[in-house]
């Protein structure tokens, strides 16, 4: 029996147990370093793209910073 795929809007809502911070470990600590990981929520993501105002621009890196001050953690 064959599955049916998710809407964007289903997919959005699905936490799947997110947000959560984590250690950094292993080979995450060769990129990123030593600290904790947040790992946010597709919807929480979807909330601070919505807060940049029409017409302006946000960053990965912006988000990851959001993301982690949020959550208290060294990365996003």
């Amino acid at each position: 029996m064959l599955k049916a795929k998710k809407s964007w809007r289903e997919k959005l809502e699905d936490d799947q147990g997110l947000p959560k911070v984590v250690e950094i470990t292993g080979k995450m600590s060769t990129r990123w370093g030593t600290g904790t990981c947040a790992i946010p929520a597709p919807r929480e993501v979807n909330e601070i793209m919505r807060m940049v105002p029409k017409g302006k621009l946000i960053t990965i890196n912006q988000i990851r910073e959001i993301v982690a001050g949020r959550h208290g953690a060294t990365i996003g």
